[in-house]
């Protein structure tokens, strides 16, 4: 199966422009997956700290995907909770909203921070990047305090890929430089073996949904990542510390973290 980071989008361009017959020929060839493989050992890191979800890595210079719950992946949406938070930064980074300099940036874990932008932003000027960019499905509801958490708007794993990877690249319609700022706000670990850039969100619930995507580097290639996992555990009290310590688990397992790749 060929992804792209966006499948659906490109599942309507094949649609519209091919034919559908033609179309129909090619999705049952790619479906035999030649870029896309799954890994027993990433599914037991999960299920050893009790988390149910999907995963997906990509290797930008192949484009080569490993993927655990590959339907999940590419078909089921989700609420992209405080995910979402990159569109407004963005928005704001552009306009101004955010005075950034080389010693201060957004304080990226204040909800409140992130509300008052986005009703600086607006609804209807959101409404109208999110058509640009093809974020989610669904729309922004009126409460402009919940809609990037009950499920009003929602996003899935493929699309959440393809956004990170676009913004990587500086192919997002932002300026250069806010999509700069933006990569050094989410950059968290950097060091001489690799450096480690990603965005955190969750739900508060007895069932916790989690959200982190992102992208590692080493010898200065990418590989992009995306995982969503509901914690079945009620007693993880720093659900985001161990998230991440499920993610740096399975990019170890995939022979990252050790600047080899």
């Amino acid at each position: 199966m060929v992804l792209s980071g966006n499948f659906e989008d490109e599942i309507e361009y094949m649609k519209q422009y091919i034919g559908f017959f033609f179309f129909i020929s090619i999705l049952t060839i790619a479906c035999s997956p030649n870029n896309v493989k799954s890994d027993a050992n990433i599914v037991k890191i999960l299920d050893s700290a009790k988390l149910k979800g999907t995963f997906a890595l990509m290797e930008n210079g192949s484009a080569e995907f490993t993927i655990t719950n590959l339907s999940m992946y590419k078909d089921s949406a989700f609420a992209p909770l405080n995910t979402f938070f990159t569109v407004p930064s963005l928005i704001a980074l552009d306009r101004g909203y955010i005075n950034h300099t080389a010693n201060s940036w957004v304080p990226t874990d204040s909800v409140a921070y992130y509300q008052s932008i986005i009703e600086k932003i607006g609804r209807v000027d959101l409404l109208k990047v999110l058509d640009s960019i093809h974020y989610g499905k669904g729309i922004i509801s009126k409460d402009l305090n919940s809609f990037w958490k009950d499920s009003s708007l929602r996003i899935t794993p493929d699309e959440q890929l393809g956004l990170i990877k676009k913004l990587y690249f500086n192919q997002l319609p932002f300026q250069k430089r806010s999509q700069d700022i933006y990569k050094q706000m989410i950059l968290k670990e950097n060091n001489t073996s690799y450096k480690l850039s990603y965005v955190y969100g969750s739900a508060v619930s007895a069932s916790t949904a989690n959200w982190i995507l992102g992208y590692v580097e080493e010898n200065k290639h990418p590989y992009f990542f995306v995982m969503y996992v509901v914690d079945q555990n009620v007693q993880t009290k720093n659900k985001e510390a161990n998230t991440v310590a499920v993610l740096k688990s399975i990019l170890m397992q995939q022979g990252f973290l050790k600047g080899l790749r």
